[in-house]
């Protein structure tokens, strides 16, 4: 259980130093459920009585826990220090 959690602190802590990143894994989201929400938002209440949010929210946030999970992983094989 220890190392699991010397692993966690150590990607947590890269995470926390870079600055794209956080950005990155924050602004995607947001782009799709703000920026398509009020562009999308009036076809899907002309289609039908549904909701924009409530349709993409579950989707955006699998997404990000999916892909977050991928580039830790990626990081902690070894893989991304030796592909470049």
């Amino acid at each position: 259980m220890s190392a699991i959690y010397i692993l966690w602190l150590r990607e947590l802590k890269r995470y926390t130093r870079s600055r794209a990143q956080i950005v990155a894994s924050l602004g995607q989201p947001m782009l799709y459920l703000l920026v398509l929400g009020f562009g999308l938002g009036p076809v899907f209440k002309r289609a039908g009585n549904g909701n924009y949010f409530q349709f993409v929210a579950p989707g955006v946030i699998s997404m990000s826990v999916l892909f977050s999970s991928i580039f830790s992983a990626w990081a902690c094989s070894g893989i991304a220090s030796s592909a470049f």
